[in-house]
C-alpha cells in the first residue's frame, strides 16, 4: 500500500483494538456518501462497507470472529478480507485494503475522500 491521496490514516491500532469496530464516513464521486467499517478480530484489522447489502443493517454491530463478521439483522456471514458473503444469504460487499504501519491503521479507498 502506498501513501498517496487514496490512503487514509483512520486511527491508531490501540484504538481499534479497544473499540473492536468503528465506522468512518467517505464520499465517492459518483455514489455519494457511505461508511466504511474497521474491524479487529483479535489478530488483524479489516475494512469493508459498513452496511449489509441485504437490508442495510450496521455490520459494525455484528459478531466478529476469525476474519468474519455476522450481520446482526439476518445473520449473513461476510469474509472481512474479501467482502464475500460466505453463506450466500445476500450479495458480496466491498472490501478495502487495510494495514498497520507505525502503530496507525491505514486503509486504501481509491478515488474517494473522507466526508
Amino acid at each position: 500500500m502506498g501513501t498517496g491521496a487514496d490512503v487514509f490514516d483512520l486511527c491508531s491500532l490501540d484504538d481499534i483494538k479497544r473499540w473492536g469496530t468503528k465506522t468512518f464516513d467517505f464520499r465517492h464521486p459518483a455514489r455519494g456518501y457511505h461508511e466504511i467499517a474497521l474491524f479487529w478480530d483479535g489478530k488483524d484489522v479489516y475494512a469493508i462497507e459498513a452496511k449489509c447489502p441485504h437490508a442495510l443493517a450496521p455490520l459494525a454491530g455484528g459478531a466478529v470472529f476469525a476474519g468474519k463478521v455476522q450481520c446482526p439483522e439476518h445473520g449473513a456471514l461476510f469474509d472481512l478480507r474479501t467482502g464475500e458473503c460466505l453463506d450466500r444469504y445476500t450479495t458480496d460487499t466491498a472490501a478495502y485494503r487495510a494495514e498497520v504501519r507505525d502503530g496507525r491503521v491505514l486503509v486504501s479507498v481509491p478515488g474517494e475522500q473522507r466526508a
